[in-house]
C-alpha cells in the first residue's frame, strides 16, 4: 500500500490550528473515483462525512465546482450548506437557492441542439456518446474501441468549432464549451469575492482537483493559496503546489483539515 502524503508538511506551517479556511475541491475524479459513466459516479460515505463535518464547523467554507451541470453535481454530494458551481463555472447555486449564472450569446445557445445533433449522427459511434450538460457538452469515448480514438475526437472538436463553442480535451473526453470567457479559475475568483471581500486573499484557501480544467484555480490562488492535482504522474507539469495520488488520498486531505481546524 502506498504511503499517504505528509499533510503535515505540505500544509502544517500555512493553515494553523483552527484558523478559518475557503475549501474549493472538484468532483469527478477528486470527491470520487472515475468511472465509465458519469451517472456511475458515486462518493463514498466516509467521504461525504468528511465533507460535511469540515461544512458544519463554522471554521470553513466549502464549494464544489465541477464540470457536470450544478444540479446534477448538488445531487451527486447532497449536502445543502455549500455552494455548487457546474459546467466549469458557467453556473453556481447558493445554499439558499439563489443562482448565477455566466451569459451566453443567443446566437450560440441557439447552436447548441444542432451541434448535438451533428455529433449524435457524425461521431457516436463505437461506445462513445455525448453527455448533455445544458450549457456545455462532453463528447465521451473512454469506453470506445481505440482504433476509432484519434479520429472521433479530432473530428468531435472540428463540429464543436464549426458551431462556435470552444472544444477541449480532457479526461478520454473533448468538452464542448460555450465561447464565453470564463473557466474554473474565474469561478472560483467570482466566488471567494462575493462571498467574502476583495481582501478575500487574505483567507486561507485550499484546493483540490485532477483535470486540466482545474489548473485554472491552482494558478488563480498561486502564492496564495495551496492546490493539489490529483494524479499518479510523476512527470506531469501543474501549476498546483502538490501532486497526491489518489482520491483516497483527498479523503485522507479532508480528514486532516477536519481535525486541522478542530483546533
Amino acid at each position: 500500500m502506498a504511503a499517504l502524503p505528509d499533510f503535515d508538511q505540505y500544509l502544517g506551517e500555512y493553515l494553523k490550528p483552527g484558523e478559518p479556511l475557503a475549501l474549493l475541491l472538484d468532483y469527478d475524479g477528486t470527491l470520487a473515483e472515475l468511472t465509465s459513466h458519469p451517472n456511475l459516479t458515486q462518493m463514498s460515505g466516509e467521504m461525504r462525512q468528511a465533507l460535511r463535518n469540515i461544512a458544519d464547523s463554522g471554521k470553513a467554507f466549502v464549494a464544489v465546482i465541477s464540470g457536470r451541470d450544478v444540479d446534477g453535481v448538488k445531487e451527486k454530494i447532497g449536502l445543502e450548506n455549500i455552494i455548487y458551481s457546474g459546467n466549469h463555472g458557467l453556473e453556481v447555486l447558493y445554499p439558499n437557492g439563489t443562482r448565477h449564472n455566466q451569459g451566453i450569446p443567443n446566437d450560440v445557445a441557439g447552436n447548441f441542439d444542432k451541434m448535438i445533433d451533428h455529433l449524435t449522427r457524425e461521431v457516436v459511434h463505437h461506445g462513445s456518446w455525448v453527455e448533455n450538460k445544458r450549457v456545455s457538452i462532453t463528447f465521451h469515448f473512454r469506453e470506445a474501441e481505440q482504433q476509432y480514438v484519434t479520429e472521433m475526437a479530432r473530428r468531435a472538436k472540428e463540429i464543436i468549432e464549426s458551431y462556435g463553442y470552444r472544444a477541449n480535451e480532457a479526461h478520454a473526453s473533448v468538452e464542448g464549451k460555450p465561447p464565453v470567457q470564463w473557466n474554473k479559475g474565474l469561478a472560483a475568483e467570482y466566488i471567494l469575492g462575493t462571498s467574502f471581500d476583495p481582501s478575500w486573499r487574505q483567507r486561507k484557501v485550499i484546493f483540490a482537483g485532477d483535470d486540466t480544467t482545474d489548473e485554472d484555480v491552482m494558478q488563480m490562488i498561486k502564492g496564495s493559496g495551496r492546490s493539489f492535482r490529483v494524479t499518479k504522474d510523476k512527470a506531469l507539469v501543474t501549476n498546483a503546489d502538490y501532486k497526491i495520488p489518489s482520491v483516497d488520498a483527498v479523503y485522507h486531505l479532508l480528514k486532516w483539515i477536519e481535525a486541522r481546524i478542530g483546533g
